[in-house]
């Protein structure tokens, strides 16, 4: 650990070794797997590991990955990250709505699923403009969500465009992990629409680690699905540890950093480090 500016950050080194850790690059879903952003997968029969990818600067770059329940035909979380080259804001939005190539047609959701919501991108739009083809593949329907207009239009959206602005600014990161979604096992679910029965969350989340100059730091957000939110919004009443997160979701995020440093910034809710989210 170390003090810089007065605010307690956490390195990230292996023990046994003391070089800075790293992670895996592997293409293949169980080196994939092992990447920061990547929750622990749940493996169950009926859920899909998914990676998009895409190109840009001659390169293969990892879009987004999500892990797709297809009983629920709604995804369990997206994860993605923002560094120098996907955090472009180069393309507009595509509104290129249309069914995921990696999800078996007998699973998909469709248009008729989200009647009476917003068709909701849990990996935003606006999450993914260094490409047009990165953009066109938020679109696809195992990346969306009901969620109701008021919200997925007011506090949702802006506090997608506080995490955007934390992305696209490479003074306060060199790289930030995402990872969003809305709950949907039975119990943390509003009601089911459509002619599929798409669950539609009682709650959506968002867990965050960022790094800058080999510190980390890590918040996390939850929200209650609903159409009260009045702006302005004061988005630091939703900052919750990851840790909290963890245990009201079930969910074990960020789980391939080293275990010294994972379990210091998750137990943290240091909303000072994190701009825009003094009360």
């Amino acid at each position: 650990m170390a003090f810089m500016a007065a605010v307690l950050l956490v390195s990230c080194e292996k023990e046994d070794e003391g070089a800075a850790w790293q992670p895996d690059t592997g293409w293949d879903a169980p080196e994939y797997a092992s990447r920061v952003e990547m929750p622990v997968l749940d493996r169950d029969s009926m859920s899909l590991f998914i990676v998009h990818k895409t190109e840009a600067e001659g390169q293969e770059v990892i879009n987004y990955s999500l892990e797709y329940d297809c009983r629920n035909r709604h995804a369990r979380w997206v994860a993605f990250t923002f560094y120098d080259l996907t955090a472009r804001d180069a393309v507009n939005r595509t509104d290129a709505w249309d069914d995921d190539p990696q999800v078996p047609a007998g699973w998909r959701s469709d248009r008729e699923d989200y009647r009476g919501y917003d068709r909701g991108h849990l990996c935003a739009s606006n999450d993914r403009t260094f490409t047009y083809n990165a953009n066109v593949q938020t679109f696809y329907y195992s990346n969306m969500s009901p969620q109701y207009g008021n919200f997925n239009r007011g506090v949702w959206q802006r506090l997608e465009a506080l995490v955007q602005g934390w992305g696209r600014n490479p003074a306060f990161r060199d790289t930030l992990y995402v990872v969003k979604g809305g709950t949907i096992d039975a119990d943390k679910v509003i009601t089911y629409t459509g002619p599929h029965s798409i669950p539609v969350p009682a709650y959506y989340y968002m867990a965050l680690v960022k790094v800058k100059g080999g510190y980390y730091d890590a918040i996390a957000f939850l929200l209650e699905h609903n159409n009260d939110y009045r702006a302005p919004y004061v988005l630091s009443r939703y900052a919750v540890s990851v840790d909290s997160l963890e245990a009201f979701t079930g969910l074990d995020f960020f789980h391939n950093l080293p275990d010294a440093c994972e379990s210091a910034i998750e137990a943290r809710n240091a909303k000072e480090n994190w701009p825009g989210l003094v009360d």
